[in-house]
């Protein structure tokens, strides 16, 4: 009779221990599956803002091209306004030595 008891006991104790085994392992899953499901949003959050940042770099940068293409415009511009001024200031230099 004892050792039915103490079989009985024994059996009683690994169910028990399984159960709990069994629960705290699903437990365990389910604060992992939380985790990186808060871990996921966190990097998808994160990937959405470089994703933005990286088209507001491409807009400036299409506005700085748009800058330095008016600046190129101004400055071929102003080459040829010099171009002419030395052709002047030269005709001007020449009449002064012939006048002399």
């Amino acid at each position: 009779m004892t050792i039915e008891i103490a079989l009985l006991v024994s059996i009683v104790s690994v169910a028990f221990a399984v159960y709990f085994g069994v629960k705290n392992t699903k437990r365990a899953d389910t604060s992992d599956a939380e985790k990186k499901a808060t871990e996921m949003a966190t990097i998808n959050v994160k990937l959405d803002t470089i994703g933005g940042d990286v088209r507001d770099i491409k807009y400036d940068i299409s506005a700085v091209k748009k800058d330095v293409q008016g600046l190129a415009e101004r400055m071929v511009v102003v080459e040829q306004s010099t171009k002419s001024a030395h052709h002047r200031l030269d005709t001007l230099t020449e009449k002064e030595r012939e006048a002399s």
